[in-house]
């Protein structure tokens, strides 16, 4: 059973969450993603030196005992700049997919989903 004071408690928290979700998704969204495609750029990038690194190590103790590199290495090299450049299409792709969305999102759409946005987080979990 529920009391007076945390039905008001749920009201009010709904209420100021679906404010500040339907600022967030009114105002600040596209703005947002405009600047978020830079920082997806520099972490695809870590992610590539990241894989990199190990390989780029072996190949150069392999010159220094040697003189050539792995067969493996310009393969290794190519599948990983490849699969960088994939993530850097397939991140490229989908936020200017977000940001079109958003920025065709007018009134209603940020009310509606500011309110179910609110909704899932203050509703459902008491519920459950």
């Amino acid at each position: 059973m529920t009391t007076y004071p945390e039905v008001v408690r749920a009201v009010v928290s709904f209420l100021l969450l679906a404010a500040s979700l339907y600022v967030v998704c009114r105002w600040v969204t596209a703005p947002l993603l405009t600047h978020l495609g830079t920082g997806v750029e520099y972490a695809v990038n870590v992610v590539a030196v990241a894989l990199l690194l190990p390989e780029y190590c072996w190949t150069r103790a392999r010159r220094r005992v040697s003189g050539r590199a792995g067969s493996f290495a310009y393969a290794y090299g190519d599948a990983v700049c490849a699969l960088a450049g994939a993530g850097h299409r397939c991140a490229g792709t989908v936020l200017s997919a977000l940001h079109e969305a958003s920025l065709r999102l007018g009134h209603r759409g940020s009310l509606w989903t500011a309110s179910l946005g609110a909704a899932a987080l203050v509703v459902v979990p008491r519920l459950v």
